[in-house]
């Protein structure tokens, strides 16, 4: 069987299906989830659960905005419509909702200082995204003088 375009983007949807099933677990047992980990962790030991369900819940509207909209540019890419402005659009929505994160994680180091490890990872998907996105941008100013010209 040669891996093919449409292999791929099927293999991608079924992984934002999966990541959106656990995402939507992690949701729904945050609370639950929370307190296990601050009765288990060393380092977060003789802490309250409430701030990291809180941050878990403020992160989880970004990363919810994200999924759906990775589904989109999926979708998208699948059709064969790829340098388009709702595909640049998606990608910008990503790249804030990574920012979004980061903000929240960041704030977050107040009471956990580890917080901090997901915000630069954050942040850097952003910037990453950000990358993409201009050069989505690129290709599609390319792609449209060139369809002018034919």
């Amino acid at each position: 069987m040669n891996w093919s375009h449409k292999n791929s983007v099927f293999l991608t949807k079924i992984c934002i299906v999966f990541f959106t099933a656990a995402y939507m677990a992690v949701v729904a047992a945050c609370p639950f989830l929370t307190k296990v980990y601050v009765e288990t962790s060393f380092s977060a030991a003789r802490l309250s659960p409430v701030p990291f369900t809180a941050t878990i819940y403020l992160c989880a509207v970004p990363v919810g905005v994200v999924l759906w909209k990775l589904w989109r540019l999926i979708g998208n890419i699948g059709r064969e419509e790829v340098f388009t402005e709702e595909n640049i659009s998606c990608l910008r929505w990503i790249s804030w909702m990574c920012f979004a994160v980061a903000a929240v994680t960041l704030v977050s180091m107040v009471y956990y200082l580890f917080w901090g490890i997901a915000a630069g990872m954050a942040f850097f998907m952003g910037l990453l995204i950000r990358v993409i996105k201009n050069s989505f941008e690129q290709a599609k100013e390319l792609k449209d003088e060139n369809d002018f010209t034919i």
